[in-house]
């Protein structure tokens, strides 16, 4: 009877807990929410963490430009590093195409991604002192909308002797790897293009089983991350799954999304957001902190991670294309920055390196390259002739201000 009791008074507790806790939330409007943003500004005058250096990142891949002869993926590897991040997210398909320059990959017609973390390029990029290096991946599956049983249990052990590889290969490092898929609501909707646009009126027949084939896909894989770490006890490595999303704004309005038809399904350690949807029109920060408010409410995390854990998986400003002037950019990502210091978001991945993405009237591949910044959309930390963009100089005065007040 004492011992029913004290369940019944936990579960009260428990109401109690959640119910101030909404609300709290309902007494959060937006004039609430941008004061809290410029309570945590680091511009000013807000404490930069110690440990920033371990939260904030950048991308190399798909670059239009080089500066040393090493090949594409160690460079920039190496690059990131000098710059002082801790945080390093790389493209991790068995098509290494982003990564062309300089490079001789020699790989066999069948290969398993474990075999390819043993290729040398990605050898010398993990042997980097990153804390965290972050693997946008995917196994065996072609169709992630229509997945059969049998690629879910192949795709499964795919991941697990990936996750086991690492944990026992870096047993010894206290390092991370986050494993994580490509923008996933363009996979659930089948295309980037404008006619793949969903809103509640527009909707596929074929919803319901493209939903439930993601939900089952992102669950073989972390069922093989979890076996892993079951199984591999004695290692100062950690090894996670994140599902990555990118229509969160839609996905508040009512539109079918990861947010809301994946998430609250399936367990995962993390959420990514590629965030373009709440920076893009928006440079207060606003939608932004809505955004990962509203991911932490939806996701399922698992034991492993006790607490809902959200990063931004991809968050960039154009800079050849932004009518902002320097120091506007410069405050936009103080705000970004902000929102993730006040809600804890574990990390924050910048769009990218080296800008991957042409300027309007040009078409540009690898191995084709530029010299010529007007040739790019300005997604940099490091320009095509080796100087640094605005966000690298706004992150610089962040890593190197760790543990003070700028103010």
């Amino acid at each position: 009877m004492m011992e029913f009791t004290k369940k019944i008074l936990a579960l009260y507790c428990c109401f109690l807990s959640f119910n101030a806790l909404a609300q709290n939330k309902a007494k959060l409007n937006d004039a609430d929410i941008l004061s809290i943003i410029e309570k945590n500004k680091p511009l000013k005058g807000a404490l930069i963490p110690e440990d920033i250096k371990h939260r904030i990142g950048a991308t190399h891949v798909g670059g239009k430009y080089f500066h040393t002869t090493e090949p594409f993926l160690v460079e920039g590897a190496k690059k990131l590093d000098s710059l002082g991040f801790g945080v390093c997210k790389l493209w991790f398909y068995k098509d290494p195409k982003g990564y062309q320059y300089n490079s001789n990959w020699n790989l066999p017609a069948e290969f398993s991604l474990t075999q390819l973390a043993e290729h040398p390029y990605y050898q010398q990029a993990f042997n980097l002192p990153f804390s965290t290096f972050i693997l946008s991946t995917k196994g065996s599956v072609k169709n992630m909308i229509n997945v059969k049983e049998e690629e879910l249990k192949i795709e499964e052990q795919e991941y697990y002797e990936l996750a086991k590889y690492f944990l026992k290969k870096y047993k010894d490092r206290s390092v991370s790897f986050v494993f994580q898929n490509w923008e996933g609501d363009w996979i659930l909707r089948g295309g980037v293009s404008a006619k793949i646009k969903w809103d509640k009126d527009n909707l596929p027949a074929n919803l319901d089983q493209r939903v439930k084939s993601m939900q089952n896909i992102f669950k073989a894989r972390q069922d093989g991350v979890n076996k892993a770490r079951s199984e591999i006890k004695n290692t100062k490595c950690k090894v996670y799954h994140a599902i990555e999303v990118n229509k969160v704004m839609e996905a508040m309005n009512g539109v079918p999304s990861l947010a809301t038809h994946v998430l609250p399904f399936v367990e995962t350690d993390m959420v990514a957001w590629s965030a373009y949807d709440a920076t893009a029109p928006d440079p207060t920060g606003m939608r932004l902190y809505k955004g990962v408010s509203f991911l932490k409410e939806q996701m399922k995390p698992t034991a492993y991670m006790k607490q809902p854990t959200v990063f931004l998986g991809e968050i960039g400003i154009p800079e050849m294309l932004t009518k902002r002037k320097p120091q506007e950019v410069k405050d936009s990502w103080d705000n970004y920055l902000a929102v993730c210091l006040a809600l804890n978001v574990k990390y924050l991945v910048q769009w990218e390196l080296y800008c991957n993405e042409n300027a309007t009237d040009k078409k540009i591949m690898q191995p084709q390259f530029t010299r010529n910044e007007a040739d790019l959309k300005g997604l940099w930390l490091i320009k095509p002739d080796g100087t640094i963009g605005l966000a690298m100089t706004y992150f610089d005065q962040i890593l190197k201000n760790a543990g003070k007040k700028l103010k």
